[in-house]
């Protein structure tokens, strides 16, 4: 049994899309080998929509962060503050204690819901990134409703292999990565890494530091050990640590509408983030500038991965177990407001994010080069989590007590030490257990039926405790300024335990048929299903939400002409059933007090068209065309009001949100690039290459309105990469975003008085870029 693939095996793996190295011009397209249905097989006979990019494409593309992936991937959005992945318009509504995303994060086949290893992506350590659309169900579980992602790291090899790279740019960019590879005997092998990623914030802040910064560090050790000619056991520590400076006071980002005048709301508190109301929001006028204090700060460290792989090759069947156990400390501080300009107001906000979890998943494959070619497997998984989180103003000292009677008499009141208006600490226990089976049965030489199941079984229990005061100066509460706060939610009462669980059958039924070697056509009825929970860390009434479950039909064709042109489409129709959706609940209407709250929206509809395509034109011209469509909206969604649009003393009226398009949802999205080898005999190899991607106009909001509505936004990429003639140097130069457009990542309405975060693109720049492999 050998497990130490030599350097070309892991070359030719690590081909995206079938795009050939530029250092080595191709006469013919490279077949891509993928793991997306738990076994190796060429991409072209993978019955799913899929994008692999490989180490090298991750290079030729010059993708390094999730934005980069936006602009690649059909169908794929995502956003930034927070991280969140959307595809075919299905992703994440919120991060609140208890919910779940909608696409499904594997790394090394081990599930998570962070998205943090897609924003430091890199060839350093990654072999392949695989980006699979539709419901993934079967093989992948709950929380794969819009589809999954697959993170290879690259292992080790036969052969000594080190790597060194270091990268100079814009805005104080300095990245630097170095790797080792090789065996330490016959039998075993090794491969390290080690890495730093830092860049000064692309958002000028007049007051503070700037915004948008990045600090990322992170080393990680491998072995791999051939035990017997048939047992191959690897292990894998992985250690990663950020801290970035993200927005404002509000997780979506900073604001970017003027400050609110209102001396009487609590609006005029937090989203004037702790200035004077006279004094000009910034970045209204332009959106690269802010003014704050103390901007928001979010660090993740404690974050540590072990993953191990056993593989044991039988006769006729191989086992593989894959287990991990797996640990992180987030924190998000805002730090104080209040020091520079409005002393009465002063705000200090904090979060922290715990999470342990481990999980284990034994997979049996078949082994035999029969007509029948399947894979079974039992999963478990566990995680506890804990998120406290609270809100203090200083300045407010009257609210070291608080009322307990309520208003307008103070009454009997209780101490508050700590001048908390916030409070909460919420804890949480999931466990998820599944068992599958997945098939396919070749009838002939044309015909391939393919059909699987699987069984899910998930475990919620939460626990919560919450304290609410209301500074009487900031609503205007009928209370002396120099008495106390009034106890809103009480701890004494406002403590509760919550648990639920929910099971499932997903499945799916593909039926496949190759009318040349070159070209395949398949036919695909599949389901999938987003685990239901409870929202920790609100005040709702009702915080439990049901599953959400979606009925897939697709088709879809991939075909290859003469090796040197490759076209993939799939068009697909999804039927949503019981949507997690987040909306607007007023809670208090006289004092314009809301919350978000999470609903089931009762019907939904998804359909869409994509299409994928690479020619190698010549020798040493490639061109690759990416496209997708995507029209999404809910087909039966009410009734709901929105408070933000119709604070008090406005009248707000029920809305039916039936027709509105699903949130992050560009219906049309583009991306092309061109590159071209240019060789020669004593100087080496370059290749410029230019991408341009655009994506259309998107909403972040279900209530569809103006001002979380992004204009489309297009982007161009240049780059130029050589090649020495030794081929062990490369220097790469790119310019991103070389036109300076200008987009939102990310928009969020806030409070009750038009208020809008949001969180913009990065700006043009420029880096450069050395690799040396030795």
């Amino acid at each position: 049994m050998n497990n130490l693939p030599t350097r070309k095996t892991l070359l030719a793996a690590t081909l995206a899309a079938s795009i050939s190295l530029p250092a080595a011009a191709q006469n013919v397209l490279e077949e891509v080998i993928v793991v997306a249905q738990k076994r190796e097989e060429s991409l072209q006979d993978t019955v799913i929509a899929i994008t692999a990019l490989g180490s090298e494409t991750l290079d030729n593309l010059n993708i390094s962060n999730s934005s980069d992936f936006e602009a690649v991937v059909p169908s794929l959005s995502v956003r930034n503050a927070p991280r969140r992945l959307f595809l075919r318009g299905v992703g994440r509504v919120t991060n609140s204690l208890g919910t779940d995303p909608g696409i499904a994060l594997y790394i090394d086949q081990v599930y998570t819901d962070s998205i943090g290893s897609l924003s430091r992506a890199s060839s350093l350590t990654m072999e392949r990134v695989e980006v699979l659309r539709g419901p993934q169900g079967t093989l992948y579980g709950r929380n794969a409703t819009g589809g999954a992602v697959n993170i290879i790291s690259k292992r080790p090899t036969e052969e000594f292999e080190h790597h060194v790279r270091a990268k100079a740019g814009d805005y104080g960019l300095f990245n630097w990565g170095v790797s080792s590879s090789g065996p330490i005997t016959d039998d075993l092998g090794y491969r390290v890494h080690a890495y730093r990623n830092k860049r000064d914030g692309f958002v000028d802040n007049k007051s503070g530091d700037d915004i948008m910064d990045q600090d990322h560090d992170g080393f990680g050790v491998q072995l791999s050990w051939d035990v017997t000619d048939t047992l191959n056991v690897w292990l894998k520590y992985q250690k990663d640590e950020t801290d970035d400076i993200r927005g404002g006071i509000f997780p979506g980002g900073f604001l970017i509408t003027p400050y609110v005048t209102d001396e009487e709301s609590l609006d005029g508190a937090f989203l004037n983030e702790g200035y004077q109301w006279t004094k000009e929001n910034p970045s209204v006028r332009d959106q690269y500038k802010v003014d704050l204090n103390d901007p928001l700060e979010t660090e993740t460290d404690n974050n540590n991965r072990y993953t191990t792989h056993i593989t044991w090759d039988l006769p006729s069947i191989t086992l593989k177990y894959v287990g991990n156990y797996s640990e992180s400390d987030y924190t998000a501080d805002n730090g104080d407001f209040g020091y520079t300009s409005r002393q009465d107001i002063r705000v200090v906000e904090y979060t922290e994010d715990n999470i342990e979890f481990y999980s284990h998943e034994l997979q049996f494959l078949s082994a035999t080069d029969g007509p029948l070619q399947w894979v079974g497997g039992i999963y478990y998984r566990h995680e506890d989590r804990d998120q406290p989180y609270g809100i203090r103003t200083l300045t407010s000292t009257h609210m070291a007590n608080v009322s307990t009677s309520g208003f307008p008499i103070p009454g009997t009141v209780q101490p508050n030490p700590g001048l908390w208006g916030y409070l909460q600490n919420a804890d949480l226990t999931s466990e998820t257990t599944a068992a599958y089976f997945d098939g396919n049965y070749t009838f002939n030489e044309t015909w391939k039926l393919t059909a699987g199941l699987r069984y899910s079984y998930d475990e919620k229990k939460g626990k919560e405790r919450q304290f609410i005061a209301l500074d009487s100066t900031i609503y205007g509460l009928p209370v002396s300024e120099d008495c106390c706060g009034i106890l809103f939610v009480d701890p004494a009462t406002a403590n509760q335990r919550l648990d639920d669980d929910w099971d499932n059958v997903s499945g799916r039924v593909v039926l496949d048929y190759m009318y040349s070697d070159d070209q395949m056509m398949y036919a695909s009825i599949s389901t999938g299903y987003k685990s239901g929970g409870f929202r920790l860390g609100t005040i709702q009434e009702n915080p439990y939400f049901d599953e959400e479950t979606v009925l897939s039909y697709e088709i879809g064709y991939k075909g290859s002409f003469n090796g040197v042109f490759q076209l993939n489409a799939a068009a697909y129709y999804y039927d949503y059933s019981d949507m997690q959706v987040l909306v607007g609940r007023l809670l208090e209407e006289d004092l314009g007090i809301s919350l978000p709250e999470m609903v089931n929206a009762d019907e939904a509809e998804v359909k869409g068209l994509e299409i994928e395509a690479i020619w190698l034109a010549t020798d040493s011209l490639t061109l690759m065309a990416n496209y997708s469509y995507t029209d999404g909206e809910f087909e039966d969604f009410c009734c709901y009001y929105d408070e933000r649009e119709f604070p008090p003393p406005a009248e707000p009226f029920n809305q039916d949100l039936s027709g509105n398009a699903l949130p992050q949802a560009p219906e049309n999205k583009i991306f092309l690039n061109a590159s071209y080898s240019l060789r020669t005999d004593s100087w080496g190899e370059f290749v410029p290459s230019v991408s341009y991607s655009w994506v259309d106009e998107r909403q972040f909001d279900v209530f569809d309105t103006d001002s979380t509505l992004a204009d489309d936004y297009y982007r161009v990429d240049a780059m130029v990469t050589w090649f020495s003639p030794s081929q062990d140097i490369r220097i790469i130069g790119t310019v991103r975003n070389l036109t300076d457009e200008e987009t939102w990542e990310s928009l969020e309405r806030v409070g009750t008085q038009g208020a809008v975060v949001g969180i913009p693109n990065e700006p043009r720049s420029w880096a450069v870029e050395v690799q040396y492999d030795f």
